[in-house]
């Protein structure tokens, strides 16, 4: 998640993205009820059986504190079992991600999954994108792979490099640097599957944002995209703001495609076409005041809609779930700050 918003040829299986759609319409006009907690899908195929109500692992990152207690209140929150959590390291200097243990141990009682947000750079700017693609600091993400694997977090997702495609991170990339951000991404990815094999490695780009530089608009898919032996699941954090938000079906429909950047249909396309799974870091509502549409209850209702459409390959999705100024999206009691989307989430999940 940056803390700014700023979002600014089809691929092969257009039939596919078509019948995505038509669902995802269907569903949003059906709302029907969530189902009861099934087995089955790339969720149990990569980590085991969910303990949600759905046959993906659902949860949020919940703002303030990092914790397994607070990770589980979500679930006593919106009543059913919270089993995805997400966190991040510390990312200031190569020696602050690789000791940024307490950001695994805090969620010691959480028994889900956690969901590791891997920097591929420090923000201190000291290294490049090629440095990591060298294999300068493979030290660094060997040890956050032990680390995990040594605290029975073996089976970890793992986003390496998360919205590579954005601007505000240390290894954001662009068309120029687009083949360093593949070498570095499929290095690490190797790196830590030696370390702790069963890790769960996600390519997961920001939906909306164009790859810099690019002439197409799946450029931020298909130019950064490491490879499939790299990676196991392919995924997007979308918010409800700018060229991926939607108040109506029309709005919703051009979202899910945006005219210049990969939407959320199109990163279900490229994963289903490679028999990847399907993640959903981060998703949620966005503020008036950046470009978001507010307590809006029809973009909860159509995330749901298209979760479960791709019920058959999503593996996970968080809520992200912020109450910090920059974004204000709190939807839980402890931080009220749009009852009507909290109203719906709650009884759709």
């Amino acid at each position: 998640m940056r803390s700014l918003a700023s979002s600014a040829t089809r691929i092969g299986a257009a039939a596919g993205v078509a019948l995505l759609l038509a669902t995802t319409s269907a569903g949003l006009a059906a709302e029907a009820s969530p189902p009861a907690g099934k087995p089955g899908g790339q969720a149990e195929r990569y980590i085991g059986r969910s303990a949600s109500a759905h046959s993906w692992y659902s949860g949020a990152w919940t703002g303030g504190y990092l914790s397994g207690t607070r990770a589980k209140r979500w679930g006593a929150w919106r009543g059913t079992v919270s089993d995805a959590a997400l966190t991040y390291p510390e990312r200031g200097t190569w020696q602050k991600i690789a000791g940024s243990t307490w950001h695994i141990d805090t969620f010691k009682n959480f028994r889900g999954v956690l969901v590791y947000g891997m920097p591929l750079l420090p923000s201190d700017g000291s290294s490049s994108l090629a440095d990591v693609a060298a294999g300068k600091h493979d030290a660094v993400f060997r040890k956050v792979a032990r680390d995990l694997q040594r605290r029975n977090r073996g089976r970890s997702i793992v986003r390496i490099g998360w919205e590579g495609n954005g601007h505000w991170y240390a290894w954001s990339a662009d068309a120029s640097n687009a083949a360093d951000y593949r070498r570095a991404f499929a290095r690490v990815s190797t790196v830590m599957k030696k370390s702790a094999p069963k890790l769960v490695i996600d390519f997961d780009i920001n939906c909306g944002s164009p790859l810099r530089g690019g002439s197409n608009r799946l450029d931020a898919l298909t130019k950064l995209y490491p490879g499939d032996r790299y990676v196991d699941l392919i995924g997007c954090d979308v918010y409800d703001w700018h060229t991926t938000g939607a108040t109506n079906s029309s709005e919703w429909r051009q979202a899910l495609q945006p005219e210049n950047a990969p939407g959320l249909a199109d990163v279900a396309a490229f994963a289903r076409k490679r028999g990847k799974g399907l993640s959903v870091p981060e998703w949620g509502l966005a503020k008036t005041e950046t470009g978001g549409n507010g307590d809006n209850p029809f973009f909860i209702r159509s995330m749901r809609s298209f979760f479960t459409s791709n019920a058959d390959i999503l593996v996970m999705e968080g809520y992200f779930n912020e109450h910090a100024e920059y974004i204000r999206n709190s939807l839980w009691s402890e931080k009220p700050q749009n009852p009507k989307s909290a109203q719906v989430y709650r009884s759709l999940w």
